[in-house]
């Protein structure tokens, strides 16, 4: 069963203690650090992904970008 997307700060944190062991958890991971506000640990997450080709993990570097995080 996948994990839910975090939609409250709990679940954030939540998201946050569970091994980022593939791809959707990473994702989730880095939904989860912008949602507590760590911007650097969302980016890292994102640019690991990005380089394997991971187009979604792209667009959400540009969000961030955007916003100046």
């Amino acid at each position: 069963m996948a994990a839910a997307h975090p939609r409250t700060l709990l679940g954030a944190a939540w998201a946050m203690l569970q091994p980022a062991v593939d791809v959707q958890s990473q994702h989730l991971q880095a939904h989860a650090a912008c949602l507590l506000g760590d911007y650097q640990r969302a980016r890292r997450l994102w640019e690991s992904l990005a380089q394997d080709g991971d187009g979604e993990a792209l667009e959400q570097l540009v969000l961030l970008a955007r916003r100046g995080e």
